[in-house]
């Protein structure tokens, strides 16, 4: 009688841990991982493109780090030196080597800018889903905003 009880505490506990694990991942491909992608910035005070890659594609969720890989200190805000801060994100000053992450939680293109070198500028296009048509669209449109 107590092996027949051992026995079914074994099957109810591998019948549990089965269904854990598979319901587990079942669900993996439905949860949202998040990316991290490098735009490295350069030498801005010589205009035209100072970061790079730029235009970039991301998925909503992922994160951006801005590397200053230039001996000078540089700060990114999102908006247009034109228009200044759209109040989305802004870093403090970024010294060489150092890092700016954000994460970007809200599908469409922002625009950036080196806010001590305004004619400096990226975007950053954030999809649903990576390469969809309305991304590439966002593409041709900012294609021309790397090099201002």
């Amino acid at each position: 009688m107590h092996k027949k009880i051992g026995m079914m505490k074994f099957v109810l506990c591998l019948v549990v841990f089965l269904v854990y694990n598979v319901t587990d991942s079942a669900y993996a491909d439905v949860q949202t991982t998040t990316n991290e992608t490098t735009i490295f910035i350069t030498d801005c005070g010589t205009g035209g493109a100072c970061f790079s890659p730029c235009p970039i594609t991301i998925v909503k969720g992922d994160t951006i780090n801005w590397v200053n890989s230039d001996s000078s200190i540089h700060m990114i805000t999102s908006g247009s030196g034109q228009s200044g801060s759209d109040g989305w994100f802004a870093s403090s000053f970024i010294a060489p080597h150092g890092v700016f992450s954000y994460k970007f939680d809200r599908i469409g293109p922002f625009t950036y800018f080196d806010n001590l070198h305004p004619s400096s500028a990226g975007v950053v296009i954030v999809g649903k889903t990576k390469d969809s048509v309305q991304d590439h669209l966002q593409q041709s449109y900012f294609s021309d905003w790397c090099s201002r």
